[in-house]
């Protein structure tokens, strides 16, 4: 690992919103970006595709 045998936990916080990251003992965190769950708005419809069977 290195010459630093203290163990630090990570934090993380998934928020509804925005999910933030960092570890314990420090001032700030380390990262924060933004929650993104969905899916897609429109279905694709692939029409007039000859596909064989893959068995």
């Amino acid at each position: 690992m290195g010459d630093d045998d203290e163990t630090t936990a990570l934090i993380c916080d998934n928020g509804s919103g925005l999910c933030k990251a960092g570890f314990s003992g420090d001032d700030a965190l380390w990262t924060v970006f933004p929650s993104i769950v969905g899916r897609p708005q429109h279905q694709v419809r692939l029409n007039n595709i000859n596909k064989k069977p893959d068995h």
